[in-house]
């Protein structure tokens, strides 16, 4: 009954998601039909008329008919989040009259937003989305294993199978939150019984799984082909793990977000680019110092019933850049809560290469009471022995050496978030 009711409201998302305006957008988005110029010159004259965005156009003498739009609209100001949060209501355009629901953003920073969500805009994102994921070798109709941080399960029934099935999605649900050492035997069975090709979801809950199967010895699994990631920075030490557990996968990620402002798709060989017929994205550095960080700022094209105009996404970005209009981009870093915070004010990132060369570890998380201190986390697998304790106090004195104090606490479980993401870095440095 509770895989009828998965499944009934997966044909429902999917006949919304999936309709006739979504492929003729798949069409276009994979034949470059989509002039980027045009659609934020659209989507410009489109909000101007909106209290908001006439005043500020006006202030910061916005001409939206200039020849470089994109000059003109730098004019304007970054928008934060808790600006956008404080003034919501000047942000949902009452002009709208085509059909929209309300989304949310996740919150994992404590800084969740609802707000409306066009049918046209979710069209749009999807179609990005599958562009990247068809340019990988998935079609629509491709069966996926899903690691997600909705509860599908409720409860603490150990009898009960760890998924559900939405068939018109095509995905098996495993449940995040009955992923434990007493269960990833089903989970493994599952996906190699059923050949599953394609797994997807939060890259820490796949590394957990990763690591409960090596801790329970169980072999490497062969028949996925592609493991996709989105919602969390993916890792170096996380990767690592997977792809020695998938020979045979292709580890790929995308960055999106539910505001729809910025998109980076990886290509099938590796690079990371802006999907500029979606959004205009810009990259502005954290500070002079290191100039290769940046914010993510984005503004979409798509989302005419709540339109944001260089919105900071609160994410960052490691970028190279050759001029000023050319840049590569290097990863995505997390976001400014990531990274561990020095008394004189300089930034440590990049933190989880300290565990790249630990297996055994199952889990990892850095928290930081204080400028003068930071706790590390660990989970232990099976293999952990004293060996790898006194190479992990090595590594940390060589990596930290004398710019901040360090202590190791090993735990049974790290806590996650209430969509179950796994926070690298906790930081109480405000």
């Amino acid at each position: 009954m509770q895989n009828f009711l998965c499944s009934w409201q997966g044909w429902k998302i999917t006949r919304r998601r999936y309709n006739a305006q979504f492929y003729t957008l798949l069409h276009r988005f994979e034949t470059d039909e989509i002039d980027p110029n045009k659609e934020l010159r659209f989507f410009i004259r489109s909000i101007s008329l909106m209290p908001y965005y006439k005043q500020l156009f006006q202030q910061y003498r916005v001409n939206i008919d200039a020849l470089d739009i994109h000059a003109e609209i730098q004019k304007c100001p970054i928008l934060s989040k808790s600006f956008v949060k404080e003034h919501i209501q000047s942000f949902v355009n009452q002009r709208y009259q085509k059909d929209f629901f309300y989304n949310h953003t996740s919150g994992t920073t404590g800084s969740g937003m609802i707000f409306p969500y066009s049918i046209e805009m979710e069209n749009r994102q999807w179609a990005v989305w599958w562009r990247y994921r068809r340019r990988m070798g998935i079609q629509l109709d491709t069966w996926c294993g899903w690691f997600g941080g909705r509860r599908i399960i409720w409860g603490n029934k150990k009898n009960d199978p760890c998924y559900r099935i939405n068939y018109p999605g095509h995905q098996i649900m495993f449940s995040a939150h009955h992923l434990a050492p007493l269960t990833v035997r089903t989970y493994h069975q599952t996906i190699s019984q059923r050949k599953l090709p394609w797994l997807h979801g939060y890259p820490s809950q796949i590394a957990f799984f990763v690591s409960l199967c090596l801790d329970q010895e169980l072999p490497p699994i062969k028949c996925v082909k592609n493991i996709t990631f989105g919602a969390e920075n993916l890792l170096e030490h996380q990767k690592q793990v997977i792809h020695a557990f998938f020979p045979n996968a292709r580890l790929s990620q995308h960055y999106g977000l539910s505001e729809g402002v910025a998109n980076i798709s990886e290509m099938p060989d590796g690079t990371l680019v802006t999907d500029d017929d979606f959004c205009f994205v810009e990259f502005i550095p954290v500070s002079d110092d290191d100039p290769s960080l940046c914010h993510i700022v984005g503004t979409g094209f798509s989302n005419l019933a709540f339109p944001l105009l260089r919105y900071d996404t609160g994410d960052l970005a490691r970028i190279a850049r050759a001029g000023n209009d050319n840049f590569q981009i290097l990863g995505i870093d997390g976001r400014n809560e990531d990274y561990v915070t020095l008394k004189n004010g300089n930034k440590l990132g990049r933190l989880d290469h300290l565990f790249k060369d630990f297996p055994e570890i199952m889990e990892a998380q850095i928290y930081q009471p204080s400028l003068e201190k930071i706790v590390i986390r660990i989970v232990k697998g099976r293999n952990y022995t004293s060996q790898s304790h006194n190479r992990l106090q090595s590594l940390l004195k060589e990596w930290f050496f004398e710019k901040i104090k360090w202590e190791i606490c090993y735990c049974d479980s790290i806590p996650k978030t209430t969509s179950h993401k796994l926070k690298f870095v906790i930081s109480e440095i405000k």
